[in-house]
């Protein structure tokens, strides 16, 4: 009889869990539009939640919260002043069946800085064009179709990252997980503690810095690429097309270096090009 008890209540309550926080399929219950009139910062924080970011079609910041559970006090805290809006995540219920994720719709029109922050969530995003773009994660993958600012900052702790093109001042890096990307023009920084880098670099781009502790690095370069080039690894190896063109210093062994540029007779425009490895090999090959 004592066990029939304990089994009918254990049941009950996770029906219970259940009805409170939701265990079924998610959806859209909260659609708000914010104003962007002067506005110069926007901020998105949340923690476990996948988010989505894509172009508007209006002048107004609209956010879309799809939930497991339609209760307003979920919904997503938004504060503003003169010139900024903060979108934070609601409460949550204590229930491991409770799922959000939400969607953000950026306007053409606002072209200033845009930060998009979660704990462990993906962050995924269409054509990005803006001021000063921040996109990070700590658990989560992050994948950009375009991204194209003064300055970007893209990073996640244990996540892979995915750039389909950027411009701009990137500053990428990941801690336990493979980047790849491709640089349309601007600067790159891209460090990876014990992942792989993978680049395939435009001829329009500028200055490029590579770092990993125990990942390789691929770097694919157009042929009318010019660039003082430095490269040093610990226990990896280098491939170049240019290997000729290389010199070791009689004192550092580990350190290759060079300067690289076409046959024309005048260097023009030329870039810095340094790749920093410990265990992990370096491949540069002509597009």
């Amino acid at each position: 009889m004592k066990k029939i008890i304990f089994t009918f209540i254990f049941l009950f309550s996770i029906a219970v869990s259940a009805f409170c926080g939701g265990i079924g399929e998610m959806e859209l219950v909260n659609s708000q539009e914010i104003r962007l009139n002067n506005i110069k910062d926007i901020s998105v924080f949340y923690s476990s939640e996948n988010i989505s970011v894509f172009p508007g079609n209006s002048n107004n910041l609209v956010i879309h919260e799809y939930m497991t559970v339609d209760n307003s006090r979920y919904y997503a805290v938004i504060g503003s002043d003169a010139d900024s809006v903060v979108v934070r995540k609601g409460r949550s219920p204590n229930s491991p069946f409770f799922r959000r994720r939400v969607e953000i719709f950026i306007p053409g029109s606002y072209l200033n800085a845009l930060k998009i922050r979660t704990s462990s969530g993906v962050i995924e995003t269409s054509d990005l064009i803006n001021s000063k773009i921040s996109l990070e994660t700590s658990s989560g993958n992050i994948s950009v179709k375009s991204v194209k600012a003064g300055i970007i900052e893209i990073k996640s702790s244990s996540g892979r990252i995915n750039i389909g093109a950027a411009n701009g001042e990137a500053a990428v890096s990941t801690s336990s997980g493979n980047i790849d990307l491709k640089l349309t023009g601007g600067t790159l920084n891209a460090r990876s503690s014990s992942g792989g880098i993978n680049c395939t670099v435009d001829g329009n781009a500028g200055d490029l810095s590579f770092v990993t502790s125990s990942g390789s690095v691929r770097l694919n370069l157009p042929r009318n690429f010019q660039f003082n080039f430095s490269s040093r690894s610990s226990s990896g190896r280098l491939t170049a097309p240019f290997s000729d063109r290389l010199s070791h210093p009689f004192n550092n062994k580990n350190l290759t270096q060079g300067v690289i540029h076409n046959d024309t007779g005048s260097l023009g425009a030329i870039s810095d090009v340094n790749i920093r490895t410990a265990s992990g090999s370096i491949a540069i090959e002509w597009i």
